[in-house]
């Protein structure tokens, strides 16, 4: 079976127990029905289940446990900051059976003509990640005046979501420094049998604790950024908050305001113009410059 069909089954399984618990025969029943709508074989016997709901928690932290009370399947939740985290993750393993979709229902299913995000790296990055091997792939950079494609050998740390795409954290062999790497620009990924141990002094999620998108600032102290926000653009924001730290200062009929704690980052600059005049920055003084500066920039094209 296809890593992509796992991964299908394992969503399948997820998104069942979470909307309902359900006994085992109802969970087969609906992969068989599964099958036959997108002409897969999803199904499964209860001794490979049993395996899936193991390879689920080892790879993705999911605990489904039977309620042998009730006799059925459930998701154990450890906190609503893992729930989200999970469901992101599922959410863009659907975004990839989507895509893989879209061939069989070309006129249903409307997809914009781009390069794939790498979602197809997922399943074998987390695996690389939880058994602790080395990863070797090469990776294109996009900053260069010329393309350049670099082979790297790594040791895999985590996987970070930013801006719809999604990066893995791992330590260069090269420079033993630990470096981003978008998953839309690996190719040729191999999972080594070198294995490692982990740094014990570096946490990924402190590390990007600040951060908007991929750039950290780790030896930085955050910024508390004041942003007021037009009625209607206050609503997405409300909506799909710009960051974690984001509180609410006043909401009312004409303004939304909003107090982050943010490293003032490029991404977080560059999210910010891309609001346009639905955006003021009242806070620091230095963020507001530097969009002024950008804007002058951009205004001095057209002069």
């Amino acid at each position: 079976m296809s890593k992509q069909r796992f991964i299908k089954r394992y969503s399948l399984i997820i998104n069942l127990v979470r909307r309902k618990p359900s006994s085992f025969d109802i969970i087969k029943k609906y992969l068989q029905e599964q099958s036959i709508i997108e002409e897969e074989n999803f199904e499964v016997e209860l001794r490979t289940f049993q395996r899936d709901l193991k390879e689920i928690e080892s790879l993705f932290g999911i605990k489904i446990r039977k309620n042998r009370a009730k006799d059925v399947y459930e998701i154990v939740e450890n906190s609503d900051e893992d729930s989200e985290k999970h469901d992101r993750l599922m959410e863009s393993f659907e975004v990839f059976n989507v895509l893989n979709l879209s061939n069989q229902f070309e006129n249903e299913i409307i997809v914009e003509k781009r390069k794939p995000l790498g979602l197809e790296h997922i399943y074998t990055l987390l695996s690389a990640i939880k058994k602790k091997h080395e990863v070797q792939f090469t990776h294109e950079k996009y900053w260069t005046e010329e393309e350049e494609k670099h082979l790297k050998q790594v040791q895999p740390i985590a996987l970070k979501e930013a801006r719809f795409r999604w990066y893995l954290i791992a330590k260069d062999k090269k420079d033993n420094i630990i470096k981003t790497f978008g998953l839309d620009r690996i190719s040729d990924l191999k999972v080594l049998e070198n294995t490692f141990v982990r740094t014990s002094n570096y946490d990924a999620k402190s590390a990007f604790q600040h951060s908007f998108g991929i750039v950290t600032k780790e030896n930085e102290i955050p910024e508390k950024v004041i942003l007021s926000f037009s009625q209607k653009q206050g609503k997405f924001i409300k909506s799909f908050p710009l960051h974690h730290s984001q509180k609410t200062i006043i909401d009312n009929e004409t303004e939304l305001r909003v107090e982050l704690l943010i490293h003032l980052t490029y991404d977080f600059i560059m999210e910010l113009l891309s609001i346009g005049a639905h955006v003021k920055i009242l806070q620091p003084k230095i963020l507001q410059e530097e969009i002024k500066r950008r804007l002058n920039e951009t205004l001095s094209l057209y002069s």
